[in-house]
């Protein structure tokens, strides 16, 4: 399964080059993008308020946002993006029933759960691949492949090892197992399923270090209360 971003040389855990080429500014204001209308609105606010409070000191603002493409059944994760920057712009998490996939990669598997394209603020994911029979569970899945995207757009990079969370159990967000090895169902109950809902505290840092860039520039989006 490929992923559009690609890990920071050895040595640069953090990706300090790329968060150098991020604004601050520009991912203090969140859109959530239902693309195609995957899920009702009341959903989406539920997973855009459990957004809001853990990413609480670098955005600013969130807005939901109803975006109605042609339909499709399958789309590549890299266009999506790039049609949601030019369609809507800004800092945009875009949620989508249509299976993500990425056929510039290497491994057998072409479908993603969710994605991250380094030219622009957009990350996108996928609700085809991570149902439940329990609404809780989907939610909580949905969630936590948001989080692991929006990582990225904070300068975030994956976790190959299983690193707990700051707090409330489970793994840091940005965990990332071999997919090849476990398969679908498999990678969505260990891997994901395995995740928390909090970073771990070296990237906790590193999005406290964006908030700091945020706060220090003029012109910021208030918090709203």
């Amino acid at each position: 399964m490929a992923d559009l971003v690609p890990d920071p040389p050895q040595g640069s855990r953090r990706g300090a080059s790329y968060l150098a080429a991020r604004s601050a500014h520009a991912l203090s204001s969140l859109k959530i993008v239902r693309v195609g209308r995957p899920l009702s609105r009341e959903l989406v606010q539920t997973v855009a308020e459990r957004i809001r409070s853990t990413l609480a000191e670098a955005v600013r603002s969130l807005e939901i946002v109803d975006y109605q493409p042609p339909r499709v059944e399958r789309i590549e994760a890299g266009l999506l993006t790039q049609v949601l920057d030019q369609e809507v712009g800004g800092h945009i998490l875009g949620i989508t029933d249509a299976d993500l996939v990425d056929g510039s990669g290497e491994d057998f598997f072409d479908f993603m759960f969710g994605g991250k394209d380094n030219r622009n603020h957009v990350a996108v994911v996928s609700t085809r691949r991570i149902g439940s029979r329990d609404p809780g569970r989907f939610i909580a899945r949905l969630l936590k492949v948001s989080l692991h995207e929006l990582g990225h757009n904070f300068g975030l990079v994956h976790h190959y090892g299983f690193v707990p969370a700051a707090a409330g159990g489970g793994y840091c967000p940005m965990t990332k197992g071999d997919f090849n090895r476990h398969g679908e169902r498999s990678y969505v109950r260990v891997v994901i399923d395995g995740r928390g809902f909090g970073f771990c505290e070296s990237c906790r840092q590193l999005i406290r270090r964006v908030a700091g860039s945020v706060q220090t520039r003029p012109g910021c989006v208030a918090p709203s209360r």
